[in-house]
This record gives C-alpha cells, structure tokens and sequence, in this order.
C-alpha cells in the first residue's frame, strides 16, 4: 500500500494498492499540501483534483495530465515534465524554478504570480495562459505565447527566440536582456516590426478574379 500525506500534518490524503504511483490516476480527490517531492509520477492523470501547495519538488512528471485541477501555489521546482499537459488549471503563485516542461502544454492556464526562473519551456504551447509571471533566465525558444496575456510579466534575460507572441498583451512586460531573434511579435510580424501585417496573397487573387 502506498499513500500521499500533507507535507507538514503527515495526515494521510490518499491510499492506493497499486504498487506505485507511476502511471496513477486520481480523480476528485482533496490533495492540498500533498508531499511528492522526489516522487516518480511519470504517466499519472490527476482530475478534478485540489493540488494547492502540492509538494512536487524534483518528482517526475513526465508524460503526466493534469485536468481541471487547483494547482494554485504548487511546488513544481526542478521538476521533470517533458511532454505533460496542464491545460486549463488554476496555477497562480506555482514555482517551475528549473523546471524541464519542454514539449509541454499549458494553455488557458490562469498563472499569475507562477514563478518559472531558470526553467526549460522550449516548444510549450502556452496559447491564451493568463501568465503574468516572472520567466527571468528562462529558455521559452519555439514557446507558443499567442493569445497569452503577459502584462507584467518578467522576461529579462529569457530565449525567446522563434517564440510567437501574436496577438499577446505585453503592457509593462519586461523584455530586457531577452533574446528575440526570430520570434514574433503582437502583430503578427518579425519581433521589432510596425504597421500592419501585408494581406495574403490568396485574397488579392481573389479581388482580381472577382472584378473579372
């Protein structure tokens, strides 16, 4: 028998008979505090589940799906999350410092406050996530941020290379140091550029065709 306990009570959250958490699933269970730190969760689906100041510091998540759950100041440092999906959770004041969550998705997350200094979000699809989060040092290269609202969030001496922020709030975002070769802007164009994006060519064919 293994069981989850809060961090600091030691109260027992969960049984289960399995003979370990790897590939787990859990749903609609009160898990707030839980202790996973150093936990091997590769493969596990919590659902529906309450994660508040969850203690997953350097677990394995990789593979893992998180689905309608309160994650809101979890403990995610240095964790391992290649791969995962955490759409579509509360994540306010969580802490991905050193966090490897490459190839992840995070869309439509509510993230304010989240703090993801030093962590590995390459190629993470955080369309329309409610971010407002300090990325300071963070590798975001191929991130996917379109939609996102980023006002105030930190990106100073983030990659943000070929990242594409179209159509994203930046008001008091802080993009010092960043690296931003490549990526894209608000609008739609290379990160830098002004004015309006130059109509696709298949609509213009379509005017003169029209006019015929």
């Amino acid at each position: 028998m293994i069981e989850i306990k809060h961090k600091k009570s030691g109260a027992v959250l969960y049984r289960t008979e399995a003979p370990s958490l790897r590939g787990i699933a859990i749903s609609g269970v009160d898990l707030s505090g839980a202790s996973l730190a150093q936990t091997d969760l590769t493969g596990c689906r919590f659902s529906s589940c309450n994660l508040a100041g969850a203690d997953f510091q350097g677990a394995d998540l990789t593979g893992s799906h998180f689905a309608n759950c309160v994650l809101k100041e979890a403990n995610f440092r240095d964790v391992k999350i290649s791969g995962s999906n955490l759409s579509d959770n509360v994540l306010h004041l969580a802490d991905f410092s050193g966090a490897h969550a490459n190839s992840s998705q995070i869309r439509h997350c509510k993230m304010h406050g989240a703090v993801c200094t030093y962590g590995n979000f390459e190629r993470v699809d955080f369309s329309f996530a409610e971010m407002h989060c300090n990325f300071n040092h963070a590798n975001l290269q191929h991130a996917n941020l379109y939609g996102c609202d980023l006002a105030s969030s930190d990106f100073t001496h983030s990659d943000l290379r070929s990242a594409n922020m179209t159509s994203a709030k930046i008001l008091q975002a802080n993009f010092t140091y960043a690296k931003l070769v490549g990526s894209t802007g608000t609008n739609g164009k290379p990160w830098g550029s002004s004015g309006k994006a130059a109509k696709k060519s298949w609509w213009n064919f379509w005017k003169r065709t029209a006019a015929l």
